[in-house]
């Protein structure tokens, strides 16, 4: 595997596993915001991550990077030195 598509990946898995806690920080961030502009005391809790999705995110993100680790370390033993057949 290119060093650079194994790089690429283990990017995207871990943006996938950090994916989950920025979205709860950011939505708590935004319900603060709203409760202390508005003065209000109540607020409706929609557009939160549901578990399934959660857990999605995360076995993506780690099967991501387990293919990246696997592909680079799985491919150095095949290579031939410049030249050889």
């Amino acid at each position: 595997m290119k060093p650079s598509v194994a790089v690429a990946l283990i990017v995207m898995g871990a943006l996938l596993i950090m994916t989950p806690p920025a979205s709860d920080y950011l939505h708590q961030r935004l319900v603060v915001s709203l409760m202390a502009k508005s003065e209000t005391m109540q607020v409706t809790l929609q557009g939160v991550m549901t578990e399934t999705y959660r857990f999605g995110c995360w076995i993506a993100g780690i099967a991501m990077i387990l293919v990246a680790v696997v592909g680079s370390l799985g491919g150095r033993g095949r290579t031939t030195p410049a030249g050889k057949t």
